[in-house]
């Protein structure tokens, strides 16, 4: 089967909870699956080991990551699915704006340079979304013990959220957007039907 599944959104909305979720239900029902969270070390989707990358340039930037990409697509895959958690958008979007000021024309065209390398895997992508950001914002950081999000934090997710669906709507990858305001729980099995042929 070979599957890429990218689960992606904003801060806050449940996206490594899920993830893991996913990938337990998955094995359950008899599936090889491959998991790596936000940050993880040995993510091989994300060549700067899931911590912030040094101040390269942006060219530099880009190829790294599609050496990293075309390694991965190198590789003997022995799995029904690899599940990503903030690969795609997540992680790469929040360097591209921070550190680069990119446009959204040139993330838009470099997210579609790296979709392109693995596109024999059929890669889905899931993308997590709230209807108020800012409130989410605050709940996950509360139930995390950390300070009141900044009106600024705010400000720069709210941003990202729209930089996100105007990628996905025009990336070259099957996409699903799913509303995570009425709760997490049945979301893995929703992924499970979409994605198990």
């Amino acid at each position: 089967m070979n599957k890429v599944i990218f689960i992606e959104g904003v801060s806050g909305v449940g996206k490594t909870t899920t993830t893991t979720l996913l990938s337990e239900k998955l094995q359950n029902m008899g599936y090889k699956v491959d998991c790596y969270l936000e940050g993880d070390s040995n993510n091989p989707l994300d060549p700067f080991d899931g911590i912030y990358p040094p101040k390269i340039p942006i060219a530099d930037f880009f190829e790294t990551y599609k050496q990293c990409w075309q390694t991965f697509m190198g590789n003997d895959l022995d799995r029904d699915f690899v599940l990503v958690d903030g690969t795609l958008l997540h992680h790469q979007i929040n360097d591209l704006i921070r550190e680069y000021s990119a446009s959204d024309i040139a993330i838009v065209e470099y997210l579609s340079d790296l979709l392109t390398i693995i596109r024999p895997l059929n890669p889905i992508l899931f993308y997590f979304s709230s209807y108020n950001v800012s409130e989410r914002l605050i709940q996950a950081r509360i139930s995390r013990k950390q300070s009141t999000p900044t009106i600024d934090y705010i400000a720069f997710w709210e941003n990202r959220k729209r930089v996100d669906l105007l990628a996905l709507e025009r990336l070259p990858i099957k996409t699903h957007i799913i509303n995570v305001d009425n709760g997490w729980d049945p979301i893995p099995q929703v992924i499970a039907e979409h994605i198990v042929v």
